[in-house]
């Protein structure tokens, strides 16, 4: 009975691991949710409203809204944290950059990177494939629960069952999903950005120095690849995305400032 049980939390795992793309959300509905939770995520940090920086995310947030083809009703807000290095993008066009992340992004390329992905993520409806796949998820571990406690087996056993299952939709499904979204994103924000008239190399920059700032451990424990990682992926994509647009490679650039200028 264990063993068929086994082969049912594999089989369990696979359906969900198949279920990437499925989205049983509308776009009305993401857009709706998206506007309702935007205001609560970014009422922690003062919004900055002018100054140079605020004057640089609406316009790169503009330009790459506007490579992208999607006519939502977008918003980006600049909010004072400086020792957040991130940006997000809610269902809808609702973007939000952290101050932390400027001193990375370091110019307006870079940041267009960082809006390019974002952006990416309201276009593709990453959100609403999210939502489903972890109502999927928690169907799945009912069904899952109720065999298990149905079997002869000691609830210690049953226990470690479940655990198990908990282990690998987490580790198994979870953590490649949304890393397989991320770099979708990755690569259709740098497709933005070439249309917007950025240098897409300076995101294998921008990535470059976010691996000499640290990253936050083993890629297969973390919802996003590693820096380093996205900065080769990046560099070996660009020129088939430049092709595709019909773009040429720009002019090099000057290095970057290296990272000991860089405050934490």
């Amino acid at each position: 009975m264990r063993k068929i049980l086994v082969l049912l939390i594999a089989a369990a795992l696979s359906l969900c691991t198949g279920c990437a793309n499925f989205n049983i959300y509308s776009e009305a509905q993401e857009n709706a949710l998206g506007l309702e939770a935007y205001g609560e995520a970014t009422k922690e940090y003062p919004v900055i409203t002018s100054g140079p920086d605020y004057d640089m995310v609406q316009r790169v947030g503009r330009r790459i809204a506007d490579a992208s083809g999607k006519a939502y009703e977008w918003e980006f807000k600049l909010l004072r944290a400086d020792d957040m290095v991130n940006a997000f993008c809610l269902p809808g066009g609702k973007v939000a950059v952290y101050t932390g992340i400027l001193r990375y992004t370091q110019n307006e390329n870079g940041l267009a990177a960082v809006m390019g992905h974002e952006v990416a993520h309201a276009t593709m409806r990453h959100g609403g494939k999210r939502m489903t796949n972890a109502m999927i998820l928690q169907a799945t571990a009912a069904a899952v629960g109720v065999g298990i406690s149905m079997s002869e087996m000691s609830e210690e056993a049953q226990a470690g069952l479940m655990a198990a299952f908990g282990i690998g939709a987490q580790v198994g499904v979870s953590l490649p999903f949304s890393r397989g979204h991320e770099t979708e994103a990755d690569l259709e924000g740098i497709r933005y950005a070439v249309r917007a008239g950025y240098d897409p190399y300076e995101a294998v920059r921008l990535w470059e120095r976010m691996a000499e700032g640290g990253n936050g451990g083993p890629e297969w424990l973390s919802t996003h690849p590693d820096s380093i990682g996205r900065a080769k992926k990046l560099e070996q994509e660009i020129p088939r995305i430049l092709q595709e647009e019909g773009k040429s490679a720009p002019a090099p650039q000057q290095p970057t400032a290296p990272m000991k200028q860089i405050r934490r």
